[in-house]
């Protein structure tokens, strides 16, 4: 039976040219005399990993950063864009808003497929047209990172939401992320997150994320040993989290929540699994100032 774990994670390294010189990626392919990225990544072992299998309830989005949550698994055609978008998607925003009471207006922007693969290709880079493509399958991220800044968050809000983004940059604005598995339990590769609260705004780096339809930044962070790790193990059809990218708001106890896939320990793997694949969606949340 799975457990807490050991596991090894990746951060960006603490290097002194990022002092002067932004991380950055490029999706748009190559150009001449320049490199697709600058940034340089470690390899931390031994990190622990808590899991929460049969104490869930205890872990609040705005306390912690993250929120394990149950929902009615009927919608299977993931391999059908259209069904995700006009079925699935009205599903996720109905889930956040009874999940997060105070929400007042939620608008699911994205997702992405990732399915577990062969070493070597869950190392390789994405080209720009794959990137392109809604429904390319990627690898599960590797890298502790968060999915945006809180600039481009409000960026966000502005391009997808133009004739409301006044009005509704002037309340509290976050982007909560829902994950789930698709047709099997996660044995292996399964999300880790991390208490908000263990996170020191100072080890976050904005890192350009450069694509041809959106130029964006978001979080990679470094490593600190005060991180506070949690999974739920053998996650099922039924089971997802919640987790924040980033919270405008200054009330909640967490405002922010790392997170990366990890590669389990072989002794605590069954002989014989299902490869983990798995949906992401990523919602803009709006709701009142808090008080």
């Amino acid at each position: 039976m799975p457990g807490d774990a050991v596991v090894q994670l990746r951060f960006l390294e603490p290097l002194d040219k990022y002092q002067h010189e932004k991380p950055y990626r490029l999706f748009v392919g190559k150009p001449d005399e320049a490199d697709i990225t600058n940034v340089s990544l470690e390899t931390i072992s031994n990190i622990p990993v808590h899991d929460v299998r049969g104490e869930e309830e205890k872990y609040e989005l705005d306390e912690h950063g993250f929120q394990f949550v149950t929902y009615d698994p009927e919608f299977t055609a993931f391999h059908d864009e259209q069904q995700i978008e006009f079925q699935y998607l009205p599903q996720v925003k109905q889930m956040i808003l009874e999940k997060v009471p105070y929400a007042e207006k939620v608008f699911v922007f994205d997702w992405r497929l990732r399915k577990q693969m062969s070493e070597e290709d869950m190392d390789k880079l994405v080209s720009p047209a794959e990137i392109l493509q809604r429904h390319f399958v990627l690898a599960p991220s590797q890298t502790v990172h968060t999915d945006t800044t809180e600039f481009t968050l409000l960026k966000r809000v502005a391009t997808h939401l133009p004739n409301e983004a006044h009005h509704l940059l002037k309340g509290r604005v976050q982007m909560i992320n829902f994950w789930r598995p698709l047709y099997h339990p996660v044995k292996n590769w399964p999300l880790a997150v991390c208490d908000g609260r263990s996170t020191p705004i100072k080890n976050l780096v904005a890192v350009d994320q450069v694509g041809r339809r959106f130029v964006g930044d978001n979080y990679y962070a470094t490593y600190d040993a005060g991180y506070k790790w949690y999974y739920l193990s053998s996650m099922a059809i039924g089971e997802g989290v919640l987790f924040k990218s980033w919270d405008t708001g200054n009330q909640a106890a967490s405002k922010v929540c790392l997170h990366s896939s990890c590669n389990m320990p072989s002794s605590m793997l069954p002989e014989v699994y299902h490869p983990r694949f798995s949906i992401e969606c990523r919602a803009l949340v709006f709701s009142p100032l808090e008080e």
